[in-house]
């Protein structure tokens, strides 16, 4: 029987076959099977028997061995996020999108990574269709390196973790429904004492930016999503106010998310009037906000959303979570020997490169 120690967890929704496919070839093409399941969570309400739509993905994941489960009730990205983490059975988590592909080591690097840096979540670069433009981290995103690991929020391209800290920390904030649930749980991790980032130097993502019915992209009335999305934020964080904490996140606010969501049309009338359309909403969920808000004035570290990490905070985050960690590391041997043998072919390869 395989020691599998990791779930390699994938949301999807119908019209994105093709796209799954190829995300499972590669991830086979890694040989990722022999060493973690496969679950894949189908995130929408259809008419279909399940037993059906279960064939058609075992269909069209070909020889894959897959686990299927399904979030039909209020399938939001949210909620579909957190019914991949109660699906998971594993030590070890990775959410991965339906629409990359997988192209390198995956294990050994997740492996090593989270062996030598007190990381809570690990993601890997992401780079547009078949360019070698960077898609995820962004160049221009403020982030903290220390060795090979670029400390800064990491987004659901591909997001790795332990099962247990994501559950005890909370899971998957669900009032962010369909926008921004990888930034509120990456702030909220760092509030804690437990930090993000990126290993940029090993395996790597390509985004496929083809593929159909985005969730985010393309879905009706994004504009309110990521709306209230913000408002949840400013007012869950303490940053309903501008203060020089909280600078960073308005400026975000003003130069880009908002003329993200709602592109040419932004203007004082129709921002008032999404923010009236929203107000029942916001008066039905004020009793569970401000009980959000009183317990993040409690975490150790108060970071304001989208600040900007100097390297003394990523050194006291990161001292706090190794002490931290140690219960949800687990099977130190096993991963200790994954890391030097990962290590040892990444030296391998170095060295015939400059032998060449």
């Amino acid at each position: 029987m395989p020691d599998h120690r990791w779930t390699i967890s994938i949301l999807t929704i119908p019209g994105r076959e093709e796209w799954l496919g190829r995300l499972v070839e590669s991830l086979m093409a890694a040989r990722v099977d022999r060493r973690a399941r496969l679950g894949i969570v189908f995130n929408r309400d259809v008419r279909e028997d399940p037993a059906e739509v279960e064939r058609q993905l075992r269909r069209t994941c070909g020889r894959a061995p897959i686990d299927v489960s399904f979030n039909m009730t209020a399938p939001t990205i949210a909620s579909g996020r957190q019914a991949q983490l109660n699906a998971c059975r594993t030590e070890r988590i990775a959410f991965v999108d339906d629409d990359v592909t997988v192209h390198g080591d995956l294990l050994d690097a997740l492996d090593d990574a989270l062996a030598r840096a007190p990381l809570a979540l690990v993601g890997i670069p992401s780079f547009v269709n078949d360019t070698a433009v960077p898609f995820k981290p962004r160049d221009t995103t403020p982030g903290v390196t220390r060795g090979d690991v670029r400390y800064m929020t990491v987004q659901g391209m591909l997001a790795a973790g332990y099962r247990r800290l994501l559950l005890d920390v909370g899971g998957f904030n669900q009032r962010r429904r369909f926008w921004g649930e990888w930034t509120e749980l990456n702030l909220r991790l760092w509030r804690l004492g437990y930090p993000t980032g990126y290993v940029m130097d090993g395996p790597y993502l390509r985004h496929w930016e083809r593929a159909p019915d985005s969730p985010t992209r393309n879905r009706a009335g994004r504009e309110m999503d990521i709306l209230w999305g913000l408002i949840c934020t400013a007012l869950e964080f303490d940053a309903d106010t501008i203060t020089d904490d909280t600078a960073s996140f308005w400026k975000l606010v003003e130069q880009r998310y908002l003329a993200y969501a709602f592109g040419p049309a932004l203007n004082p009338q129709v921002l008032l009037s999404a923010t009236l359309q929203l107000a029942p909403q916001l008066s039905a969920e004020w009793a569970q906000i401000m009980a959000c808000r009183d317990l993040r004035r409690r975490d150790p570290f108060p970071f304001a959303p989208f600040q900007v990490m100097t390297e003394g905070d990523v050194a006291e985050v990161c001292a706090r979570a190794e002490e931290q960690l140690g219960a949800y590391r687990g099977a130190a041997t096993v991963g200790s020997m994954a890391s030097v043998r990962w290590r040892d072919r990444v030296r391998r390869g170095v060295q015939r490169l400059r032998t060449a």
